[in-house]
């Protein structure tokens, strides 16, 4: 199943990530923060960085990253 970048989800879309494709380092980082394939997020902003929510957490995200991170639309309960 193809999926979408994390930069073009639509502001209040929900999904999950699927793939990271970016240098290990910056996985890691990513990693520490709890965006690993699988977590269920969606996008509360798009500028001046990307604004992501998770459960109850937000974490800001630079555009390069949004776009390093690959998603599949998902229909979440919130």
């Amino acid at each position: 199943m193809n999926g979408i970048r994390l930069s073009e989800l639509p502001i209040g879309a929900a999904a999950i990530v699927g793939d990271i494709a970016l240098p290990p380092a910056r996985v890691d980082r990513l990693a520490a923060l709890g965006i690993v394939p699988g977590m269920e997020l969606s996008v509360e902003q798009r500028h001046p960085v990307y604004v992501i929510r998770s459960d109850d957490s937000l974490l800001a995200l630079e555009e390069d990253l949004a776009r390093g991170i690959t998603v599949h639309l998902a229909s979440i309960e919130r």
